[in-house]
């Protein structure tokens, strides 16, 4: 059992779980707000890298900040990662461009890198193993509280003030967050007695590799085309550098990403399991509030009032997960059960059509956020038995790792797919609007923008268009799900990996991990129901 004090152990708790809900809110209050923000801004082909660059910077740096916490201690990455994050909001808020925004998106990546990474950890340094199963189910229903909450905030703050205060909304909680990191985490907390040499060079390999892949999947959604000579020496140069970042960490002494986990089975499939999660996940968080808005025809705020039901599902299964497995110790058949909901809750949202009820998207919603919220804790406490307890920051970072790859990725293919297919179908538009609409609105057509603003454009345009662009309007609407849909199809598809993952995934008995033999030994128990 950790030699932690118990009033020490429930400060550090609470530091953890309101930094988690700060950063975990600002990723739904943007997504509510981002058809807003685009509205605004504009910049539609880069709507997906507001997220992507957020998820590219806080990927690439997760296993970093996790490796660095084991050697040094996580009290001061900590308050740091809490500090960037808070002005990296700032600077978002003040955002006169779609590349300010992205620019203040991956400086907050940074600082989310820090806190998301290394908070799971923190947890599994002051608690049992035992214990963790409730307390890391904790997190992820203070994740999912904020994701309940985040939408309809998102949506009230855009709607009545500005979708500038959906970032500067993380001031408020950040702060005290920070104050309690100092007074309540240890200044050895997490300390191994490990070299203090840091894996620059691996680094640098592993973020130009995800780098690359993703400047790649990015240019070919902006050109519509994946035969471009760019996106193909792209790919290479990524998938060149993954081979000198493999061979590169089987030689350094202290690798950023420590490649004998991977022969550790339930680490490699509860990664894999996690990837697809990611990938799956964000097609939902990126793209549902455009539907509902920009098809639909809804308000921020009520986008955000549908949003809720999958989020409070979320929360209320990864409490009970967290319970399940610190009760028996089982978790398998929880993650089989949770990636089966994941591809079912998909596969209905691919069946959207314009005028789709709000209870039928919110029945599809509540399925996803059953299945995401199930494995969303138990498998940080998977992860933390599985390895021996000097690779806990890494291997709990890695969770946050793929997880985020996965996302990331998703977000970029599914932006690819959901623009190419809509520039496809705006070739139907008729040419003659190039003639009869404002000069202001002509921009617009090629964009979602244009159904964003559809009375402004209707009381700025000759009356006898109206006719016109209520058909316009129409057709664009159904073009615009055709192609959000058509993304949803692709995460079900994938999903259908996370059930496979699940079934092969074996069975642990979840205990203590302190010793260094238990690195590559897992105790299994055959005869133990799932």
């Amino acid at each position: 059992m950790p030699n932690v004090d118990k009033k020490v152990a429930f400060g550090a708790l609470i530091t953890v779980l309101t930094a988690i809900f700060m950063s975990s809110l600002d990723q739904t209050v943007v997504g509510t707000a981002m058809p807003r923000i685009i509205n605004d801004l504009g910049g539609m082909s880069l709507y997906a890298w507001v997220f992507t660059a957020y998820m590219l910077s806080s990927t690439i740096f997760i296993p970093i900040f996790g490796k660095l916490s084991d050697m040094f201690g996580r009290k001061y990455f900590y308050m740091a990662g809490l500090t960037i994050f808070m002005g990296a909001s700032w600077s978002a808020g003040l955002s006169q461009s779609i590349y300010w925004l992205i620019g203040s998106r991956t400086i907050q990546g940074i600082g989310a890198a820090m806190t998301m990474g290394i908070g799971p950890a923190i947890i599994g340094d002051v608690f049992t193993a035992r214990e963790r199963g409730k307390f890391q189910g904790l997190l992820g229903a203070v994740f999912g509280v904020s994701s309940v909450i985040g939408p309809f905030i998102g949506g009230f703050l855009t709607d009545k003030i500005s979708w500038h205060w959906v970032f500067y909304v993380n001031m408020p909680i950040g702060i005290p967050a920070l104050i309690m990191a100092y007074f309540f985490l240890p200044k050895t907390l997490g300390r191994n007695a490990v070299s203090k040499k840091i894996d620059y060079l691996g680094a640098i390999l592993l973020g130009g590799m995800l780098l690359n892949l993703l400047l790649g999947l990015s240019f070919a959604s902006q050109d519509h085309t994946w035969n471009e000579l760019q996106v193909w020496g792209l790919f290479i140069v990524s998938a060149a550098l993954f081979v000198i970042f493999f061979f590169v960490e089987r030689r350094v002494k202290e690798p950023i990403l420590e490649l004998s986990l991977f022969k550790n089975e339930v680490f490699t499939v509860g990664n894999i399991m996690n990837f697809i999660i990611g990938f799956s996940l964000f097609a939902v968080a990126v793209y549902l509030p455009l539907f509902i808005q920009a098809v639909q025809g809804e308000s921020a705020t009520n986008s955000g009032l549908i949003l809720m039901p999958m989020m409070l599902s979320a929360v209320l299964m990864s409490i009970a997960g967290g319970l399940y497995i610190s009760k028996t110790g089982k978790y398998k058949m929880a993650f089989i059960i949770g990636t089966i909901a994941i591809t079912y809750g998909l596969f209905r949202m691919s069946q959207f059509v314009v005028n789709s009820p709000s209870w039928d998207i919110s029945l599809a919603m509540i399925i996803v956020g059953l299945g995401v919220g199930l494995p969303m804790g138990m498998l940080m406490v998977v992860m933390q038995s599985a390895v021996s307890k000097r690779y806990t920051g890494l291997a709990l970072s890695s969770v946050q790792f793929f997880r985020s790859v996965g996302g990331t990725v998703g977000t970029a293919v599914l932006g690819t797919v959901v623009n190419n297919t809509f520039a496809a179908k705006l070739n139907g538009l008729p040419k003659i609007l190039n003639f009869m609409l404002p000069k202001e609105f002509l921009s617009m057509m090629k964009s979602p923008q244009f159904l964003m603003n559809k009375s402004k454009i209707l009381e700025k345009s000759p009356p006898s268009v109206h006719a016109i662009l209520i058909g316009v309007f129409s057709d664009m609407a159904k073009w615009l799900s055709t192609s959000i849909t058509r993304a949803f199809m692709i995460s079900m598809i994938a999903s259908v990996g996370a059930i496979i993952a699940a079934i092969a995934i074996k069975r642990v008995t979840i205990e203590d991990r302190n010793s260094e033999a238990a690195l590559m030994e897992i105790k299994e128990d055959g005869n133990e129901e799932c």
